[in-house]
């Protein structure tokens, strides 16, 4: 049950990231080239290799992101496992 838990916890955490990533990617990418983010291939005024880039630094950042929430949801499932195991010790687990 827990890895269920911690994988819907994760999954949460990876879209809520991912979401605020994208965002700050594309206000990154346009405060340091002044360009919007190359969204749409088919664009004349996107080229191939800002497309490139943009989504070699998008996909690091996807990347970062899936390992911390991961990583996070894993910690905060072992902390809850841990309290849970010390209040039932202490006879509050029961109800």
């Amino acid at each position: 049950m827990n890895n269920v838990l911690q994988k819907l916890i994760a999954t949460g955490i990876t879209i809520g990231g991912g979401i605020i990533g994208t965002k700050l990617v594309e206000f990154g990418w346009k405060a340091i080239t002044g360009h919007d983010a190359p969204k749409d291939l088919d664009d004349t005024e996107a080229n191939m290799w800002s497309a490139i880039t943009f989504a070699t630094i998008s996909a690091g950042i996807s990347a970062m992101i899936r390992v911390a929430s991961k990583r996070g949801a894993a910690s905060a499932m072992d902390k809850l496992a841990a309290q849970s195991t010390s209040a039932k010790r202490l006879g509050r687990g029961e109800v």
